[in-house]
């Protein structure tokens, strides 16, 4: 798994942040790290919010306009902006909160195959 997406993952159970995946957030804002150009440099990858659709909501993994990664970089550039999305995948906002943590870890294997097949 690449170093950025291990952090990212690695931040989000660290902090608790899991728990913001399970929240109603307006589709296209971000759901961890919240937006600050600080959080931006140092994560690189972003989790934004999609649609949710009969209690299944679209998670978005998207590179950060200050992402400091060269295969970051040139996913960026090659895909023309920072809101293609690298992974996409979906959590049910209704899992009982004893369960959220693993639906997330789960969410997480699912996104890491989608990130290797496009940055590497």
């Amino acid at each position: 798994m690449s170093k950025v997406l291990k952090e990212l993952h690695d931040n989000i159970i660290k902090t608790k942040s899991w728990k913001k995946f399970f929240q109603l957030q307006t589709p296209g804002g971000c759901i961890f790290p919240s937006k600050t150009g600080k959080n931006d440099a140092a994560l690189q990858l972003r989790y934004d919010a999609g649609e949710v659709v009969n209690g299944k909501k679209k998670v978005n993994l998207q590179v950060n306009s200050q992402a400091k990664s060269a295969a970051l970089k040139e996913y960026i550039s090659n895909k023309k902006g920072t809101h293609a999305n690298v992974a996409s995948a979906e959590i049910d906002i209704n899992t009982p909160e004893d369960k959220q943590e693993e639906a997330v870890q789960n969410m997480f294997k699912s996104v890491t195959t989608q990130y290797k097949s496009k940055i590497g």
